[in-house]
């Protein structure tokens, strides 16, 4: 957990900025974690914020440079010719021309002694830093979980893909049984054109089946963040019974506000919008400095009447300033909106944790009916299954119809296509969950198997 400059410090540096964008193997099968860990380092957006984050730790290394002094080193070369007016009974014309050349190197310091702004302005770029990484962690939590719904819906797509397959066969072999019962004499024609309308529809589902499946692996590349590309070989979808969560609502929803990283960041900008309005008043107060000058500066002057030495000296110079702005017009506006940013920011902050409080709610109802719909598919999958089997064994001896029998049929089809889709809904609505509540890319037991 990012808390303090430290660990926002610890985290960003972490970042090496120059690793290549990694590519995909066609020949390996992935699962779900890697595919995260290289959407971590490709993901374009991902970039964008560690560089937003990186520019923020900077920024407070230079307000921190406030308290440290100013050291520059000055060099000068010059050459002066000047006019410099004289009595005539010294010099004949009244005037006579210098020419001076000076070589000066000096060493400048300048160190504010006393600033009451300097503080205020020290802990805001702080709390922006912290807030900075802390966008920065749920920049990651969201490619995480655009990663986590691409894989699931590739693996629902491939799920449909395979249950398509076995419908085509399950089609054709009540297209054979309704053929042999016409060769027979037990069936009629409608019975086979019946049987062979279902076999087209069959391919029909197949095909569709298959560019669902092309158009998934597209968008599942795009938001890893590597060429779109339909070269990818992913885990297939397991049909494990789930671990029914033992946490209500309530409880996500005080995680949520505890660990949310975006939450968390707008806390840090409502203290930052505080030290905004420390810095404004502390505009009303003296600025205590000191400047010293130190060097060697030679001279070589040369004079068209009379004689000048040259010199080569050390110079130096020091002083104590003290500015205090007794009056300024636009302070007390200045003042002002500083207070209005730092009311903005508490109400923006309030207004976070409602959304947040609404989207853990919506994502917690979507899991609980996920998970009811997934336990029931495997029911109806079992149902439709020795439905089917019985009517199709009824059919070959005489019994049922073979409207009985493609009833049956569709029945099953439609049980394998929701065992498919609430086991990839059950998925996808955990990793919704997981990201509603912050909890993804931690290291806490989750049914989604992203950790990082």
């Amino acid at each position: 957990m990012i808390v303090t400059a430290r660990d926002a410090s610890r985290c960003i540096g972490s970042f090496r900025s120059n690793r290549p964008i990694p590519t995909l193997d066609r020949k390996r099968v992935y699962t779900l974690p890697e595919l995260v860990d290289i959407a971590e380092m490709a993901n374009p957006e991902g970039r964008i914020a560690w560089e937003a984050a990186k520019r923020s730790l900077e920024l407070a290394g230079v307000d921190r440079a406030l308290y440290l002094p100013l050291i520059t080193l000055a060099g000068q070369g010059s050459d002066v010719r000047a006019i410099v007016p004289f009595p005539k009974p010294i010099a004949p014309r009244g005037y006579v021309t210098v020419e001076q050349p000076i070589v000066a190197a000096q060493l400048q310091l300048e160190y504010s002694l006393l600033d009451f702004g300097r503080g205020a302005k020290v802990d805001g770029s702080k709390a922006l830093e912290i807030a900075s990484t802390l966008r920065l962690s749920r920049v990651h939590q969201k490619i995480a979980y655009s990663t986590s719904a691409g894989f699931y819906q590739t693996q629902q797509a491939s799920g449909h893909l395979e249950a398509a397959q076995m419908i085509l066969q399950t089609a054709e072999t009540l297209l054979q049984n309704a053929q042999s019962q016409f060769d027979n004499g037990r069936a009629t024609l409608p019975d086979v054109q019946n049987a062979q309308a279902g076999v087209a529809e069959a391919r029909f589902d197949l095909a569709a089946a298959v560019g669902e499946v092309k158009k998934t692996k597209l968008a599942l590349t795009e938001s890893i963040g590597v060429e779109p590309t339909t070269e990818i070989e992913i885990q297939p979808q397991q049909n494990d019974s789930p671990d029914p969560m033992d946490r209500n609502v309530e409880e996500l929803i005080q995680t949520a506000w505890k660990s949310r990283p975006d939450l968390l960041a707008r806390a840090q900008e409502v203290r930052r919008a505080k030290d905004a309005y420390r810095a404004a008043h502390a505009a009303y107060l003296p600025v205590v400095g000191f400047d010293a000058t130190g060097g060697q500066t030679s001279t070589w002057p040369t004079a068209d009447w009379g004689e000048l030495g040259p010199a080569s000296v050390t110079t130096w110079s020091a002083e104590v300033k003290l500015r205090w702005e007794l009056f300024n017009g636009a302070r007390r506006h200045e003042v002002a909106a500083a207070l209005a940013e730092q009311r903005s920011a508490v109400e923006e902050q309030r207004a976070a944790q409602d959304s947040v409080t609404r989207e853990v709610w919506a994502a917690y109802v979507d899991y609980q009916t996920a998970l009811e719909q997934q336990r029931s598919s495997q029911s109806f999958l079992q149902a439709a299954q020795t439905s089917y089997d019985s009517s199709l064994d009824a059919y070959k001896y005489g019994v049922r119809s073979l409207v009985d029998v493609v009833q049956s049929e569709r029945e099953l089809a439609q049980a394998r296509l929701a065992v498919v889709r609430s086991q990839a809904q059950f998925m996808q609505s955990a990793v919704a969950l997981g990201y509603a509540t912050g909890d993804l890319l931690k290291n806490t037991t989750s049914p989604t198997g992203v950790h990082p």
